[in-house]
């Protein structure tokens, strides 16, 4: 199942970054008890519940940025039920115009072929080491 799964996350991102189908993705593929956490480093680090908390989190990130984009460097499959990804995000600042480019560890966790958690991180060991992988 695991490789199933990366291929649902892959497809999460190509989704997001062509800025189609996004609704039908999040209906389909999230779970709707589904909670994403923020990295505890981020500054409004929260926990966002359900179809609808995820859809104003990744909202704020595309109201934020101008040309957001995801290019994820690395998918690791983790058991039967967790996927790892390390994500370079570009985009321009809207209101400041700057230039932003980071990188973020996201890991997913399903249950019977639905996102239930996903979990950020900014340190690339750090993650691996939540996901056992150290």
């Amino acid at each position: 199942m695991s490789q199933a799964d990366v291929e649902i996350v892959r497809g999460g991102f190509d989704v997001f970054n062509r800025g189609e189908d996004f609704d039908r993705w999040v209906s389909e593929f999230l779970d709707p008890e589904i909670e994403y956490h923020t990295s505890v480093e981020d500054p409004d680090a929260a926990i966002h519940h359900g179809h609808e908390g995820y859809r104003r989190y990744v909202e704020q990130w595309q109201e934020s940025f101008d040309d957001l984009h995801a290019d994820v460097e690395e998918y690791i499959a983790v058991g039967d039920d967790r996927v790892f990804t390390w994500v370079r995000w570009t985009g321009l600042g809207r209101g400041s115009g700057v230039r932003a480019d980071w990188h973020l560890a996201m890991i997913y966790t399903f249950r019977n072929g639905k996102v239930v958690r996903g979990a950020e991180y900014f340190d690339h060991a750090e993650a691996l080491k939540a996901v056992g992988l150290s």
